[in-house]
């Protein structure tokens, strides 16, 4: 008697959307950019190394009313520039930078019974709001350096120093430029002199800096249009009202750059976009490229004496600066720098068939736990595809195992420069890799 066919069963019905665009302002970081970003993150680590900077890691939710009282308590963008909601009740707010984090981490863990100066570098996104453009992320990655705890110019030389070399061994050029800020001695009556002056010039000073005359007068610095540049020719300069120890900061400062020829710009109209700067701020820009209007700025900061005070804590002196990540790898693809190679395999483990893939895995770990460095593709089926992924990385050795080789318990060991291969049984192969890179290195 034949058998029934069995009925077909409905399948389940997939529910579909149209696929959902990325958020304006925000970025995907895909696998052919991998190359740069362990470039820049293999140059910073050794950079932490030399240095002697420890990790610090804040979360991305803090309180609202931090961020509004130590960046935007003069200007009264926290509202623009601020990721806000409320949970709970709670306002929170995602973090547009890491230093007032770590301000706050340093005094609710109590850091300043630690031995000073505390040296510390995070690395995390960091989100703002704003008027959507191009080149502007809502979301972007920051590595930041902070010294906590000295108020000698040496500490304030060393982030710059930091930084240019940085630059340098990413291949990248970078030009100084400098100002100070004054303190809270000096600033007050540089303000009250440039106050002055931007109302005698009130019908010259563009219209959205004008309500902010009397009540923030420096913002005015942060523009560069030509007719604020206009507006600034004759104006007052911060340096000519600066305390002896202000000017003498900012000098101590210059001669250590000096000694190492650094070359730098004194820039009276440079000004930290948050409030909690004082004394030496300093940028470090890209030159100027044919088309460009504005240098892109690689890195910035600057000394923020009172920001521990401000969150409540004792006064500490402190000095920080950030570089932007995506804005340092968009400047290498610009440069066309050659980025070196990575680091050269020991050894690329190749098969073909199911089976010696099986096995594969097995040399695979055995390899790695012996502290060579190893490299496979196990999705790959082509023994071709496979030799020519080892070429590229230029793996020293190339074991190749196929369905015969696992059937005898035996390994082809090929060695990439020569071309000379043999056959080694199983329990051999390490100590035959071993001699071979051995001989290698000779």
């Amino acid at each position: 008697m034949p058998r029934r066919k069995k009925e077909e069963q409905p399948q389940e019905e997939i529910k579909k959307i149209k696929t959902p665009p990325i958020v304006k302002g925000m970025k995907d970081v895909l696998p052919a950019d991998e190359k740069y970003w362990n470039f820049v993150e293999n140059e910073v680590q050794r950079i932490i190394r030399d240095y002697s900077f420890k990790r610090v890691d804040t979360p991305i939710l803090e309180k609202f009313e931090m961020f509004n009282h130590v960046l935007f308590n003069q200007t009264g963008a926290a509202e623009r520039e601020l990721f806000v909601f409320t949970d709970r009740g709670e306002k929170l707010a995602m973090r547009p930078e890491a230093t007032p984090s770590i301000a706050r981490a340093y005094i609710e863990h109590n850091m300043s019974t630690q031995n000073l100066p505390i040296k510390m570098y995070n690395w995390g996104p960091s989100f703002r709001q704003g008027k959507i453009v191009p080149h502007k992320l809502r979301q972007f990655n920051q590595v930041g350096f902070e010294i906590i705890g000295d108020a000698g110019p040496h500490v304030d030389a060393e982030l710059i120093i930091t930084g240019y070399f940085l630059l340098k061994n990413l291949g990248l050029e970078g030009e100084v430029k400098l100002n100070s800020l004054g303190c809270p001695a000096c600033r007050p009556e540089y303000k009250k002199t440039l106050t002055e002056y931007l109302k005698s010039k009130r019908s010259a000073v563009p219209v959205e800096f004008r309500k902010n005359i009397s009540r923030d007068p420096l913002r005015i610095l942060n523009c560069s249009t030509n007719k604020c540049l206009r507006v600034m020719e004759d104006s007052p300069k911060i340096v000519d009202f600066l305390c002896d120890e202000c000017r003498n900061h900012l000098f101590k400062v210059l001669e250590y750059l000096d000694e190492l020829k650094i070359p730098y710009q004194l820039d009276p109209t440079l000004l930290r976009t948050f409030d909690y700067y004082n004394k030496a701020v300093f940028e470090i820009t890209a030159p100027l490229k044919e088309g460009q209007e504005e240098q892109t700025v690689l890195a910035a900061g600057g000394r923020y004496d009172n920001l521990i005070e401000m969150l409540g804590g004792e006064s500490m002196p402190a000095a920080g600066f950030s570089f932007g990540i995506e804005k340092l790898i968009s400047e290498i693809k610009r440069n066309k720098v050659e980025l070196p190679e990575l680091d050269v395999p020991d050894v690329f483990v190749a098969q073909l068939s199911e089976l010696a893939r099986q096995k594969a895995f097995t040399f695979f770990e055995a390899l790695r736990a012996e502290n060579f460095s190893v490299r496979a593709n196990f999705t790959k089926s082509s023994l071709k595809a496979q030799l020519d992924m080892a070429k590229k990385m230029n793996a020293r050795i190339i074991l190749i195992l196929g369905q015969k080789e696992v059937t005898e318990e035996t390994v082809i060991i090929r060695e990439q420069a020569s071309g000379i291969q043999e056959v080694v049984n199983f329990n051999k192969v390490v100590l035959e890799i071993k001699k071979r890179l051995k001989e290698m290195k000779k």
